[in-house]
């Protein structure tokens, strides 16, 4: 069996197969270095990944230790954070369609796709991933495939998030939003080397804040690079709190086979901060292995006083 790390089109041959079940246990571990925090290394998460399928049926869960210091503190807390990151299971409808319940990765732009580290091209993420739009839904979601490779999706909560969290307010958080209320469309276009997303929907926080979102991404891949731009609005019913836009534009050069080079550029405007400004990373990948990542990057901040190298070592077992 293939253990699925995300989803159904990301597979690979980790974890351990259960003798006489379908049931295949594996894991991730991510260390961090990032000189801008109050505990600059840590260990960002270490998480238990199980999966099984059964006819019509496919089960995914992750369970994860985060934010752990070397002083054994979560989140500056003595009591380590255990969380339910995602525990969702699909039922195929039909060569076309499918629906899933639980909690998942909002089906939302590109890089919200790839939920964890080493699958990401760096250790950080993009200003507009948990600000604009939820990370992740407790809920159901509908897929419905057109032809071979496009597809649309709906989605649907109207409940409390099963994972606990804690809101983070420091400025360069990457804490996902808290909800209990989201209605998404997304739909998927492939052509050749190109593919794009467009997204759309409401969620509610649980402070009652509402808000819209919007957004349009798109990918190029050949062998030797790849380029990936992604661009969203939100609009709230608390002005103070909107982000207007926040886009990024990011290029990865395979340059070794097992080496990539990566430039970003965002810019955004979040009336939360009061802040309107320029982010430019440039960053090394080693994979030594599919299953090892070593990452190192200098981000430059044109106005916060977040300039900093970040570094990062991300195994899946």
């Amino acid at each position: 069996m293939m253990f699925t790390l995300i989803s159904a089109n990301e597979n690979g041959s980790y974890g351990w197969d259960v003798p006489n079940t379908s049931l295949n246990i594996g894991g991730y571990l991510d260390i961090t270095y990032d000189e801008k925090r109050d505990d600059a290394f840590l260990f960002n998460d270490i998480a238990l990944l199980f999966s099984a399928t059964e006819n019509r049926f496919d089960l995914l869960g992750e369970i994860e230790l985060s934010h752990i210091s070397l002083e054994g503190k979560s989140n500056s807390s003595s009591d380590v954070d255990v969380n339910l990151e995602r525990l969702q299971l699909t039922y195929t409808l039909s060569d076309r369609e499918s629906i899933q319940l639980g909690r998942f990765n909002s089906d939302i732009g590109f890089w919200n796709q790839s939920p964890i580290m080493i699958l990401q091209d760096t250790g950080t993420s993009p200003h507009l991933i948990n600000h604009l739009f939820p990370k992740a839904t407790t809920g159901v979601l509908y897929r419905h495939n057109i032809g071979d490779e496009d597809s649309f999706s709906l989605t649907l909560q109207h409940t409390k998030d099963i994972a606990h969290q804690e809101k983070d307010t420091t400025l360069y958080s990457q804490e996902q939003l808290i909800i209990d209320r989201h209605l998404g469309f997304s739909y998927f276009g492939i052509k050749e080397n190109l593919s794009w997303r467009f997204s759309a929907g409401s969620y509610r926080e649980t402070t009652n804040r509402k808000a819209l979102y919007m957004g349009f991404g798109m990918e190029y891949e050949e062998e030797e690079f790849s380029v990936e731009a992604e661009f969203f609005t939100q609009n709230s019913n608390r002005k103070s709190e909107e982000k207007p836009y926040s886009i990024y534009l990011q290029s990865t050069w395979h340059f070794k086979s097992s080496q990539d080079a990566i430039v970003r550029f965002e810019r955004y405007k979040d009336n939360s901060i009061s802040t309107e400004e320029e982010i430019y990373l440039l960053g090394y990948a080693y994979r030594p292995t599919s299953n090892i990542a070593l990452k190192s990057e200098y981000i430059y901040h044109s106005k916060l006083p977040l300039n900093r190298f970040v570094y990062s070592f991300s195994v899946l077992f």
